[in-house]
């Protein structure tokens, strides 16, 4: 890719250890679109010409944009698990993410 790194940044990582960024190419923090580097995708390095609420709501919400976005598996009902919680769930041996035993 043709770009500066100084105008990528990071603003989430997956467990499969793919990055999300922002391509800041432009003074409106709003028109920014969403660079993904896939460690397990092909290409490695996708761009997407919209934001990051419209990034993560397809990423939520379409299989098929998944399937072609990111290298892990989404679980059916996504759902926030803050830190707190997750450490408990793992220290009880259950997934850190679904609460239900591994």
């Amino acid at each position: 890719m043709d770009v500066d790194p100084d105008s990528i940044l990071a603003w989430g990582v997956t467990r499969g250890a793919d990055i999300y960024c922002w391509l800041t190419t432009g003074d409106d923090p709003d028109l920014w679109p969403v660079l993904v580097y896939g460690r397990h995708t092909n290409p490695h390095f996708q761009v997407h010409p919209f934001g990051m609420a419209e990034f993560l709501r397809r990423l939520l919400t379409d299989e098929a944009f998944q399937e072609e976005t990111i290298s892990v598996v989404l679980p059916s009902r996504p759902s926030f698990v803050n830190w707190r919680e997750q450490k408990r769930r793992l220290d009880a041996g259950l997934d850190p993410s679904t609460g239900e035993p591994w």
